[in-house]
């Protein structure tokens, strides 16, 4: 498996970016204001949303910021474990990785509910084929819910659980994860 296609679904997320672009707006139109009238011409209101408004996006961008980092470095160290063929380490990892974005995004989350598949398939490797099997399951449900029956993602899930009925039937290399 390509790390790659780890590391592509931890990336920026978009409200970071809609976020300095509107902080960045605002900054200027006050400026603006500030340079056609004057300090003492800026409507009072005007001066006070933008000191709120940058302390508020200035402390929401960098928790953000933060929790994104913090979870590229769980991507990586997934990627890590799954390279080596740790694959108990990696379940670990992406464990509480999946209960943060539980938590932040919830559980029907397209996020969320990529990260649970990717559980599965670790799970399944470590052995845990009944505990795979019943993630999966509420996986589909999810997708088939929020995503659809041809979503790719959905696809995806539907392919790994045919392939895994069989209790007897080997379990697939991990290079097949994506295919």
């Amino acid at each position: 498996m390509s790390p790659s296609r780890l590391l592509r679904q931890a990336s920026v997320p978009p409200f970071l970016v809609i976020g300095m672009v509107v902080a960045g707006l605002f900054a200027a139109g006050v400026g603006i204001a500030v340079l056609v009238g004057g300090v003492d011409g800026t409507p009072t209101w005007m001066r006070h949303t933008a000191v709120a408004l940058a302390a508020g996006l200035g402390i929401g961008l960098i928790r953000a910021t933060t929790e994104w980092a913090l979870d590229r470095r769980s991507v990586r160290r997934v990627c890590r474990y799954v390279e080596t063929g740790c694959f108990l380490d990696a379940a670990v990892e992406l464990q509480g990785y999946v209960k943060q974005l539980e938590t932040l995004c919830g559980q029907y989350d397209p996020l969320t509910l990529r990260w649970s598949c990717t559980l599965a398939h670790l799970l399944l490797h470590k052995g845990q084929r009944v505990r795979a099997m019943v993630l999966l399951a509420l996986v589909i449900d999810g997708q088939l819910t929020v995503l659809g029956p041809h979503h790719p993602d959905t696809q995806r899930s539907i392919r790994l659980l045919d392939g895994h009925t069989d209790i007897t039937a080997p379990i697939a290399p991990v290079e097949r994860w994506w295919a």
